[in-house]
């Protein structure tokens, strides 16, 4: 059995937007993925925490740093042949100061320490729908620039995948963050990610 684990944010986690709370496993698309590659022999892992980013401390969760949290999921699942990280989303909230450039060095950061555990697990690179303006700029955790920020990711993770020799794709090209917070997935997008997934997994 393969095991595959899926490293990120709310939106691998599952967030209900506006709503709050988690959709059920059957609705995530890591639940839906995980469903879908069993009978080709993969298991996935669930390695999504609300908040969390490639590097950045946060005040108010000091444990979202995915830099301190990777090496200890990976020890708790050895072992783990690949790994699918979709983060950058909360890298660009105001309160890091970080642009594009700084956010894509957090994943290589990421990217290193992956491979330093173990050379030969695969990783996928997985640039996270673009953030729209909604209701969540009202909290200031977000503003104009971090719409262009996300933009950005795209392009700066697409490079770093092929100098890192990733595999790369790009969730924005699939799904859109829902209009109700501009920030998360809704149910239909969870499954239309898991589907494409599940394509460039397991290819026709």
């Amino acid at each position: 059995m393969k095991r595959i684990l899926c490293f990120g944010d709310s939106n691998t986690y599952g967030f209900r937007p506006h709503i709050g709370g988690r959709y059920e496993p059957d609705v995530r698309w890591t639940g839906i993925l995980a469903e879908r590659l069993f009978p080709y022999g993969y298991k996935i892992i669930e390695g999504g925490i609300n908040g969390m980013t490639t590097v950045f401390d946060d005040d108010k969760s000091p444990d979202r740093n995915g830099s301190s949290v990777i090496l200890r999921m990976l020890r708790e699942n050895d072992p783990v042949d690949a790994v699918m990280i979709m983060l950058g989303t909360n890298d660009c909230k105001t309160k890091f100061a970080a642009d594009a450039d700084m956010i894509t060095e957090g994943m290589e950061v990421l990217v290193s320490m992956i491979r330093a555990f173990s050379p030969d697990i695969r990783i996928m690179i997985i640039a996270p729908a673009e953030i729209t303006g909604s209701v969540l700029f009202e909290d200031g955790d977000f503003d104009k620039s971090s719409i262009e920020k996300s933009r950005l990711l795209k392009e700066k993770y697409a490079g770093l995948a092929r100098r890192t020799d990733c595999t790369f794709f790009c969730a924005g090209d699939v799904v859109r963050a829902d209009p109700s917070d501009g920030v998360h997935l809704s149910a239909e997008s969870h499954r239309l990610l898991a589907e494409e997934l599940f394509r460039v997994i397991v290819p026709e």
